[in-house]
């Protein structure tokens, strides 16, 4: 393939790999073991994807009909268009051999996952989850704060930061129903227990073969521009076990919705507990 018809098919998503999920789930660490690999460029988060996947998906919503009026731009046209920003503003690593694949990792691809699918067409996803009570423990650990100085709800509120993983993983279930053969989910704990295995499956999945390398990523340096401040300290670990689990002590204020969530993505009772059976004595 040469380098122009390479750059075309850019504006379908070819080599282009959208990784998201609720806030400290784990695409950090999912970052760290990918990048090592030869063949793959997982930077830091741009945020740029889910901006504008939406922005794109409201013009074709309000303005499609005017577009296609009143100045002769189909569908199709706004759709390039947008695609070519897009991947214009972030595909330059693919210029780069031996670079075949770009993860762009921003955690809230996940709310756009479906708008990016239809913008990007050849694009592929990875849907990133973990335990929704482990990611409220670390959610509720953060400062984040509005424009006016107040604390968000989900890192504040324990119900609302549960609220917020349930609706997002929901919005990322929903996306792999609707680009199903193009996303991949993968787990937390996974990456954490079973690196090998469960990188090795989503090389695979992109068309790539597992390196050991990259599960000696503790010893490569990484850009920082755009990392979580609250992350840095951690990014050089090697990987641990040390926080599946972190969150067990809130399950006792999972209502029924988030409960159905955690069962629907396979987290039972929390890790190193093991939940009463009803009727016991």
């Amino acid at each position: 393939m040469s380098d122009s018809e390479g750059k075309a098919g850019r504006s379908d998503g070819q080599g282009l790999v959208f990784a998201g999920g609720c806030p400290r789930s784990g695409l950090t660490l999912l970052r760290r073991l990918l990048e090592p690999h030869r063949h793959a460029h997982c930077g830091p988060d741009t945020g740029l994807p889910p901006s504008i996947a939406m922005q794109w998906q409201n013009f074709a919503r309000e303005l499609g009909p005017l577009h296609a009026q009143d100045f002769d731009l189909g569908a199709e046209d706004m759709r390039r268009t947008m695609a070519d920003l897009l991947t214009g503003m972030i595909s330059a690593p693919l210029d780069q051999p031996p670079i075949k694949v770009l993860v762009e990792k921003t955690s809230l691809n996940v709310a756009a996952f479906d708008p990016l699918g239809r913008l990007l067409p050849q694009a592929r996803f990875i849907h990133v989850v973990r335990d929704g009570r482990d990611v409220a423990n670390s959610l509720l650990a953060r400062n984040w704060r509005d424009p006016q100085g107040r604390p968000f709800p989900h890192v504040s509120n324990t119900g609302a930061a549960l609220k917020y993983w349930t609706d997002l993983t929901g919005i990322g279930l929903a996306a792999e129903r609707s680009l199903a053969g193009r996303i991949i989910r993968i787990r937390y704990e996974d990456l954490a227990t079973r690196p090998k295995a469960t990188v090795t499956r989503l090389m695979t999945f992109l068309g790539l073969k597992f390196e050991p390398a990259q599960l000696h990523y503790a010893t490569r340096s990484i850009e920082l521009h755009g990392l979580e401040h609250d992350s840095a300290p951690l990014i050089n670990q090697p990987l641990t076990r040390r926080r599946v689990g972190a969150g067990a002590g809130l399950d006792v204020q999972v209502n029924p919705a988030t409960r159905q969530r955690l069962n629907e993505l396979g987290y039972g009772a929390p890790a190193g507990t093991k939940r009463r059976r009803v009727g016991a004595r």
